[in-house]
């Protein structure tokens, strides 16, 4: 029996810190990685689509992806680990299209879109909800840099999403690998 390596599809960047990052982490949970704008693309394998919400980029690489799983949002326990970062404030790339970012019931902003993070209120630790750092985390820091908060790292960053994403890779082939 032919198994089939596990790729992540990230968005990729110019800046190299993202797909550096995007990298390790795929490497950290045993797994291939690919890039939607960037290099290497996705060439085949179970490939999943590793994004935060069901914006307009990860709908294009739901289209490449033959693991059609939904965004991080939507998968078991996400929402619960961010609640288990204590964060005063979860800060989004958004816009909230489709309102999945509103109905987690956390205290959130949105670098794009509403509840704006350029009126959100100043917490003593803020988590931006990214899965590395770049240029959107830059800006994040940058937009919210009039508030004195302690910004938690990226998702990639931490241990327990490492952990957290070991556990659920595997629920996630099981639900939404091709048959």
């Amino acid at each position: 029996m032919h198994i089939q390596a596990v790729v992540l599809i990230f968005h990729g960047s110019r800046d190299q810190r993202h797909n550096e990052q995007a990298k390790a982490l795929a490497e950290a949970v045993g797994a291939g990685y690919a890039f939607m704008e960037a290099e290497p693309k996705f060439q085949g394998g179970l490939g999943i689509p590793m994004f935060i919400t069901n914006g307009e980029d990860y709908r294009k690489a739901l289209q490449v992806a033959t693991v059609k799983s939904p965004p991080l949002i939507r998968w078991p326990g996400f929402v619960e680990y961010l609640q288990s970062l204590g964060a005063g404030l979860y800060i989004f790339h958004g816009p909230d299209e489709t309102g999945e970012i509103k109905a987690t019931g956390l205290p959130v902003a949105l670098l794009y879109g509403d509840p704006n993070i350029d009126q959100a209120p100043c917490v003593e630790m803020a988590a931006p909800v990214l899965l590395t750092r770049g240029y959107i985390y830059n800006k994040i820091e940058e937009r919210y840099s009039r508030c004195k908060a302690e910004l938690l790292p990226p998702l990639a960053e931490q241990p327990e999403f490492i952990d957290y994403l070991r556990r659920t890779i595997p629920l996630m082939l099981k639900r939404h690998s091709p048959a």
